[in-house]
């Protein structure tokens, strides 16, 4: 994939490659026989978008690695990969080799369908001597029927190499001779060189924990790969293949952890998108029934553009928008309350269509629109319209009170689906984080938590559906409020989850079989399968949301090696963060803020007694706080009994 193109290859687990429109079938070994598949398909480092993978026939090793690239100055829509294929023979003795590739048009699979497909699609071709003629596939020779096919006899250690040119969409065959003619290694090159030297304009982590780092790398690769372009307009795609569309729940999060892991430019570039699913009185909405869509729009224009320097444009078009989506909230729960009915403050009914399967009021969707408010709140007071930022902060006192009295009606005990009390999970594990709808420390909140981990066997990744499916990223938001709250090993075990079901690229599906293991039809990468992996270790290290920055509140043992955050856009200006245990005292050096700080200790420690005279107690013995200004501190450690 690459950021922009419209279009994404998949390696299949044959070793074969598919565009969606068709497929490159890929056969080593003699005619007629079927050599197994590779073992796995990898990135290097488990991040770097160079695909690697390996076949055998025999003696005869087959090793095959792929990059995409864009397809031009000119074109901000296509890409095309160069796959170079190295055929070893391993043996004592001569051995044959063969390599060769075929094309089968339409429809791939059926969890794979490129949406842009002709109707009829034309048979696809290879480039042979006509340069204007349209072609689908380049190779570095042509065999019978058109179907390139390289054969050799090799001796015992020797290697011959085969090239091929795939491009996303059929092109001039001088177009690909051109590409072709561009040596495959230095178009690995270029792509390693543009991946690092991309993932080195953002924030940096160095953690002494090269797992956490390189999933970390992974998941900035896809969120900045599931980018396309809808006119002018940069818009956030789910995934690269079955959901290239748009969703606000997706692009919402995916903005936010752009904007937090520092590419502030790719983050607002993607609120101009969430944009284009503004309805005409004022309310988001990317797909039918999910009114959780408005909320989580302003949510998401405050997230990227209350960090970093100022953008006044987008300031001023954010601040707008937010007060006429706030308009709409205000005219469905006047509507509500109007009938006298219960719940008639919430927002109306809803059938998202998606994960909540039930028809009713959702508590999702109004933690959401308390967040819009506060969002536009934000927005509206940073844009100089200080009246109506008022007037969105009385209304979200109001809806907020309003949520807590109806709450307390309901017969659950911690926080239901929806007011009616059916459906599954979904936007009620999100009340307390993103949504600040209940203190971190309700009560409800944790018997919510403890009844999710519950129902799972343990903190760490949720059930989907009738628990036949484990879901990456549905408790993600709990695994955040678990690490601010001083649960910190609830916290590892999501991590330790995020981090073991990564795919061998390092992306993440969104949900798979309990039993198989499998994807199914849901096809890793997942864009919010990344952007909760970058949010949980961004917020465990350093978080920003509420009126105090907050360091390192589950920093594990090995970070504090020599921990580091580099040039992390916050509320309060950028930060970079140093922090440091040796033996019994923890040191920590960050950019001075003008509010207070938070800083927990090392697991299992607490700060000794008496702190220093610059700093404040807090209930939590392992929590002390550091007035505005302060840029460093050093604190004693001692043994916390039975804390994580």
């Amino acid at each position: 994939m690459w950021p922009g193109a419209s279009r994404a290859f998949l390696v299949t687990p044959d070793g074969s490659l598919t565009n969606g429109d068709w497929r490159v079938a890929v056969s080593v070994g003699a005619p007629g026989t079927a050599s197994p598949p590779p073992r796995a398909i990898a990135a290097e480092e488990r991040w770097l978008p160079v695909l690697h993978w390996v076949r055998h026939d025999g003696a005869v090793r087959y090793e095959f690695e792929a990059v995409a690239r864009p397809a031009g100055a000119d074109r901000d829509t296509g890409l095309f990969v160069s796959l170079e294929v190295r055929a070893i023979n391993t043996g004592s003795t001569p051995a044959p080799a063969r390599i060769a590739l075929s094309l089968t048009s339409g429809p791939t699979s059926r969890e794979f369908v490129t949406p842009d497909a002709p109707e009829v699609p034309p048979a696809p071709r290879w480039a042979g001597t006509d340069p204007d003629a349209p072609a689908h596939a380049w190779a570095d020779s042509a065999g019978t029927a058109g179907a390139p096919a390289r054969e050799w006899t090799l001796a015992p250690g020797a290697s011959e190499r085969a090239r091929y040119v795939l491009p996303a969409y059929e092109e001039p065959q001088r177009l690909l001779a051109s590409w072709a003619r561009i040596p495959h290694e230095r178009l690995a090159v270029a792509s390693r060189e543009y991946w690092r030297a991309t993932l080195a304009r953002g924030t940096r982590f160095s953690l002494s924990d090269p797992e956490v780092e390189r999933a970390l790398s992974a998941a900035e690769v896809v969120l900045l790969s599931c980018r396309e372009k809808r006119g002018a307009a940069w818009v956030p795609i789910g995934n690269p293949f079955q959901y290239r569309d748009v969703w606000v729940r997706d692009g919402a999060r995916a903005i936010r952890a752009l904007a937090v892991a520092g590419f502030l430019e790719e983050a607002r570039g993607l609120t101009d998108g969430l944009m284009l699913t503004r309805w005409p009185n004022g309310a988001f909405l990317s797909q039918r029934g999910q009114l959780d869509g408005t909320g989580q729009a302003l949510w998401a224009f405050d997230q990227a553009l209350s960090r970093g320097s100022r953008d006044d444009a987008r300031l001023a078009s954010a601040a707008t928008a937010a007060a006429q989506a706030c308009g709409w909230l205000d005219q469905q729960r006047a509507y509500g309350a109007a009938t006298g009915w219960p719940f008639g403050e919430q927002l109306p009914f809803g059938d998202p269509r998606d994960a909540e399967l039930v028809r009713a009021q959702l508590t999702g969707n109004d933690a959401w629109g308390i967040a819009g408010y506060r969002a536009a709140g934000r927005l509206l007071r940073a844009a100089g319209r200080v009246a109506e930022a008022d007037s969105c902060e009385r209304a979200l006192a109001a809806y907020r009170a309003a949520f807590l009295r109806d709450l307390e009606q309901t017969s659950s005990s911690d926080i239901p689906p929806s007011w009616q009390g059916g459906g599954r999970d979904w936007g009620n594990l999100s009340v307390a984080i993103p949504c600040r709808v209940l203190a971190l420390e309700h009560p409800r909140v944790a018997a919510q938590a403890e009844r999710v981990w519950r129902e799972a066997g343990g903190p760490g990744l949720g059930y989907y559906g009738e628990r036949d499916s484990i879901h990456t990223y549905i408790a993600a938001d709990i695994a955040t409020w678990a690490a601010l709250t001083g649960r910190g090993n609830e916290a590892d075990r999501m991590l330790d989850s995020l981090l073991h079901w990564r795919t061998a690229s390092g992306g993440a599906g969104e949900f798979f079989s309990r039993v198989t293991r499998d994807f199914g039809n849901n096809l890793p990468p997942h864009t919010t399968a990344a952007a909760a992996f970058v949010s949980l270790v961004r917020d465990m290290l350093l978080e920003d949301d509420g009126d105090t920055l907050r360091l390192t509140s589950r920093a594990r043992p090995a970070w504090w090696k020599a921990g580091e955050v580099r040039n992390a856009p916050t509320r309060f200006g950028v930060v970079s963060l140093r922090f440091t245990r040796a033996g019994d005292r923890a040191t920590w050096r960050w950019s001075a803020v003008p509010v207070w700080t938070a800083l927990t200790t090392p697991p299992g420690t607490r700060a000794a007694l008496p702190l220093p005279s610059n700093c404040r107690a807090t209930a939590r013995p392992d929590l002390v706080l550091v007035p505005p200004g302060t840029a460093s501190l050093t604190l004693a450690l001692v043994p916390r009994e039975g804390g994580s």
